[in-house]
């Protein structure tokens, strides 16, 4: 009897705890998946606290005996009436920042490192668990666990890798907030999309294209007066090339291409081919990172390119004219798979089918902001059983489109339909 009354007391208080309503964010701090937290200053004066926040995420959530990694979470607080904005990055978050969507819908907002990156990964990197199911299932305990204290409306959002990364947690858990806003997002359906390809030889007017095919040319064709430019350039920024100098010339050439659409360059700030040696590797150095290729970048970036070759897909250059002027490369199409992890050895997965699959299943509240002349607006999301997507396109827009920066009807039209789900 009194072991009876004592396990019923036991149940009662735990019942109790776990409703007790949750009154302030500190009160999150408290719970065991919280690792560490750390005030810090708020990025704006749009928020009253900041936080710098470690989570608690297993290795593998299907298998939780392999143990578990520290996530780093961004927390930015206005108001517990307020809704909330998860941005998903795909790539490190190393600072707090205020979102657009924040500031337009008067929202707190969290910021997610996505796993595998700077901070956040585990000790012992086991590729395998780099996966977007998995990434998927981080986001949603983060979300389940800060529902605790904010109850009202949630929104994902996330640029280019955090676009895609926001859709991918949309389509394997749909409830868990009301509306996705990805920025220049692609969802790829093969390792090296043929979209892009096409995007290439259509982007622009013919002059224009044909301008920047005539750089690249004159840049390569003037390789022995530029390498040591690129060369000194390099040493200056401590970049060093693994695959050589030969062969990272080649590829911050060719990347030009994809470099000046993505970005909105300027056609008329492309040198003349009488320009002197410097004033071409200046311009190339201003339009095609040159960093892109090197180790130090490949360190950082290599979760990256695993999961662009394992899943994501990501593009191929196609040299053709520029082909007999390459010194470290000599095949009709040049992979990037060089950078991932495992390289060529990689079997690319049909997640993104799956992906589609899911959305076209569950046909959830989506906002896709997408530029025209953006290379990776080429794949963006779109399916006409997608009836609740929808797609604001800046005409001639580039990888910087924002709603801000969209047509004002447009933008309208956008701010509109988010007020309306958002605080309905």
């Amino acid at each position: 009897m009194i072991r009876s009354f004592i396990s019923l007391t036991i149940i009662i208080l735990f019942l109790s705890r776990c409703t007790t309503p949750i009154q302030t964010p500190n009160e999150l701090f408290g719970h065991k998946e919280i690792i560490s937290h750390e005030k810090i200053a708020p990025d704006s004066t749009h928020f009253k606290d900041a936080w710098l926040i470690f989570f608690e995420q297993p290795i593998d959530h299907n298998n939780l005996e392999l143990g578990t990694f520290k996530q780093r979470i961004w927390l930015s607080h206005l108001d517990k009436e307020a809704p909330v904005i998860c941005v998903t990055e795909g790539y490190s978050a190393k600072r707090n920042y205020t979102s657009e969507l924040a500031q337009l819908l008067k929202a707190n907002q969290i910021i997610i490192e996505h796993r595998y990156f700077a901070e956040s990964r585990p000790d012992s990197l086991n590729w395998q668990y780099l996966t977007v199911e998995q990434a998927a299932a981080d986001h949603h305990r983060i979300i389940q666990f800060f529902k605790k204290f904010y109850s009202k409306k949630w929104l994902t959002t996330g640029i280019r890798k955090g676009g895609q990364t926001a859709i991918f947690h949309r389509a394997f858990y749909l409830d868990d907030v009301d509306l996705s806003v990805p920025y220049v997002a692609p969802i790829n359906l093969s390792r090296e999309d043929h979209r892009l390809f096409d995007f290439f030889m259509n982007v622009g007017t013919p002059e224009e294209r044909a301008k920047i095919e005539s750089f690249q040319q004159n840049v390569l064709m003037k390789r022995d007066e530029i390498m040591p430019l690129f060369k000194t350039y390099a040493k200056d920024k401590n970049y060093t090339f693994r695959m050589g100098y030969d062969k990272a010339f080649d590829l911050v050439v060719l990347e030009y291409t994809f470099s000046f659409w993505q970005w909105g360059s300027n056609i008329e700030d492309i040198p003349t081919n009488d320009a002197t040696a410097n004033e071409l590797f200046n311009h190339l150095k201003e339009g095609s990172d040159v960093g892109y290729v090197s180790d130090q970048s490949w360190n950082d970036i290599k979760p990256f390119f695993f999961q662009a070759y394992k899943e994501l897909g990501y593009y191929a250059y196609v040299p053709g004219k520029l082909s007999p002027l390459l010194k470290g490369y000599h095949s009709d199409t040049i992979s990037s798979s060089m950078f991932a992890p495992g390289g060529d050895t990689l079997t690319f997965q049909p997640t993104m089918q799956l992906v589609m699959q899911q959305l076209q299943q569950f046909n959830p509240e989506i906002i896709a902001i997408i530029g025209q002349n953006d290379p990776w607006g080429s794949t963006s999301i779109i399916n006409s059983k997608l009836t609740n997507t929808m797609r604001a396109v800046a005409p001639e827009g580039s990888h910087l489109t924002r709603i801000r920066t969209l047509p004002l009807e447009t933008q309208n039209t956008v701010i509109e339909k988010i007020n309306e789900i958002m605080y309905e």
